[in-house]
Parts: structure tokens; sequence; C-alpha cells
């Protein structure tokens, strides 16, 4: 990643090292989310309503969806961000791109989460295609494959009429199935309608992205960051103690993770993210997709315990490390194989997503 705190030009692909940053970042959440965020108070009593409060306070912090619903922005502003301005689009090595890219590290998560121990069937409602985190990439396919579409209707009718449509079916679709607890008791064809006025905020912000005007107060990021982890905490609390569950909220908290992430990338131009964070960001996707299989296959080892902190330390340090294994052997070739299925002739600035 360059290093550059802006946009740059680097071999004909444009990049934000911004958002590499943030991947590796809302990764992670989603990893504490699942596996459990760092046992500060672990062993307290809770018993008492002082050890209860700190207990389960500390562990409602994190929640991974609304994580989610940021990389749906994200998602959506890669995409778009190299056809902005009519620039033309080749379908298929649109197409070629795009499934190369994300179904080849999908197929070696399945055989490996098997191997594991997981018994899901592939296909059916049920599948680990949809009971499992593949669930966002399955929203994710589908938006890759009407995004050559919903552009055209994009230049038609503008966003001022395509957006507000969308959000009306998103929210009206919800509504269908008010009390479902997450997206699997929806369709997944239906359920996708409901993030995907949130991914066509991703498109909308790679429109705005060489205008935005600068965030330059550090207090003012921290602030949104403040805004988007609260709201993050509002929904959980809201799904698991009003049953107003995410399926509800994620929408309009998609309205929130795209300001925060608008800030995000006005704010990165005049500081460089931290270079750690913009590496990690190559493997983002990875640690999404195998922290289950990491922490079932670490389960298995029968390592004895050493307390809570050395455990989670050692859970998630296995974690990362078969993740970034997984980026080397299966992530990385197949990233490099779909840029081979796009033109050497047609080289528009691309952003990976």
């Amino acid at each position: 990643m360059p290093n550059q705190p802006d946009a740059a030009v680097v071999s004909g692909r444009e990049h934000y090292a911004i958002l590499d940053a943030l991947r590796i970042i809302l990764a992670f959440w989603v990893v504490m989310g699942h596996l459990g965020v760092f046992p500060l108070f672990a062993g307290m009593d809770q018993g008492t309503m002082l050890g209860r409060i700190f207990v389960r306070g500390w562990s409602s912090l994190v929640c991974g969806v609304p994580a989610v619903i940021g990389f749906f922005v994200i998602s959506g502003f890669c995409i778009h961000v190299p056809y902005r301005y009519d620039r033309r689009l080749a379908v298929g090595r649109y197409y070629a791109r795009r499934y190369i890219r994300i179904l080849l590290p999908v197929f070696a998560f399945v055989i490996i989460f098997r191997l594991a121990g997981n018994r899901q069937p592939v296909f059916g409602a049920h599948s680990i295609l949809y009971q499992s985190v593949l669930w966002s990439l399955v929203f994710e396919e589908i938006y890759y494959a009407v995004y050559p579409a919903i552009r055209w209707v994009r230049k038609l009718i503008g966003w001022s009429v395509l957006l507000p449509i969308t959000f009306a079916i998103g929210a009206l679709t919800a509504a269908t199935r008010f009390n479902a607890p997450d997206w699997g008791d929806y369709n997944p064809l239906v359920a996708a309608l409901i993030p995907f006025p949130v991914w066509l905020l991703g498109c909308l912000l790679a429109e705005q992205v060489d205008r935005l005007p600068s965030v330059e107060s550090s207090w003012t990021i921290w602030k949104w960051r403040f805004y988007v982890w609260a709201g993050s905490w509002v929904c959980s609390m809201l799904h698991f103690h009003a049953d107003i569950r995410l399926s509800q909220t994620m929408l309009w908290f998609g309205i929130l993770a795209y300001f925060w992430i608008k800030r995000e990338i006005a704010y990165a131009r005049g500081r460089a993210p931290a270079a750690v964070l913009i590496s990690a960001g190559a493997w983002s996707y990875s640690l999404y997709l195998m922290h289950y299989p990491a922490s079932t296959i670490f389960s298995k080892l029968r390592i004895p315990s050493f307390g809570y902190l050395v455990d989670w330390c050692l859970l998630m340090g296995f974690t990362l490390g078969v993740s970034y294994l997984f980026y080397v052997v299966i992530e990385k070739p197949s990233h490099r194989l779909a840029r081979r299925a796009g033109s050497p002739r047609n080289r528009a600035s691309q952003v990976e997503a």
C-alpha cells in the first residue's frame, strides 16, 4: 500500500490506504463479536450486581454485525470507484474478476471448515453458505451480479430517486418478518434487499470522494468513531433486550456507517493510517473467513488452560496465524489470478473490495 495519506495512483491502481486500515479493524471487530472481547473482567463474581455489570457490560461492547454493515459501505465504494464518471465497464471481465477474487477462497473455506468438523450442508436453507459468516458474501455476490444493471439505472434516474426507492424496499422487506432474529429467516435473495441501500451508499461515496472537504480535527474523527460505536451498541441492546432485531436496525445503522467512513477518508488526507493496519488490511478477508474454523481447530488441540487472559491471547494469536497462512496460500494467489482476468489493455484505476 502507498504511504501517501490520501488516494494515490500506483501502477495504475487507485488506493485508499484508510480503507485497508478500516478493513482489518472491522474484521477483528467481527472476530471479537464471535470469539469474545478481551476478558478484562473474567473471573469476577457474577453473583453480585457489580460483578454482573462489569462482566456483562464489558462483553456487550462489541457486536459483529454492524462491522459487516461497514464492510458493505466499503465494498460498494470499491466496486464503483473504477467505473464512476461513466467509465467503460467491460462486463465479462468484471464478473470474472469479482467471482474469482471472492469464490476461490470461499471454496477453500468450506473444505477447511468441514474438515474441522462442521457438518452443515453446503446448500439449502440451513447451509454453510447462508448460516455462517458466508451470509454477507452471499449478499455481496448478489450485489456484484446486479451492479452493471444498477449502474445503468443510476445513470437513468439518479441517486435522488434510486436511494429512496431502495431504502423503502429494504425497510418494507425487513418489516415483513419484524421478529426474525437474523437474516437466516429470510430467503437470501429477499434478505439481500435489506442492506442493499447501504451498499449503494458506498457507490454514492465513490462519486463524492474527489470533492470531500478535509477533516483536520482529531477531535472530530474520534467523535464520529464514538458515534458509530455507540450506534452499534444501541442496536445490539435493542436486539437482545427489546426484541428489535438487527435485521430491522442495520439498514438505518448503515447511514451512520456511511457518514463515518466518509469522514475517515477525508481525515486520512492529512494523516496516513498506521502502517501495521494498512499491511494487515491485505488479509482482512482471510481473517473474516477463517476465524471460525481456526477457533474450531484450536479447541481440538486440547491446550491446557493458563487462565482467562492467556487463553484468550493464545486463541487470538492462533486465529490470526491461521488466517494469515490462509491469505498466503489461498487468498493471495486467487487475487493474482483475478487480476489476470482483467484485460491488460483496459487498466482502469481499481480499488480492491
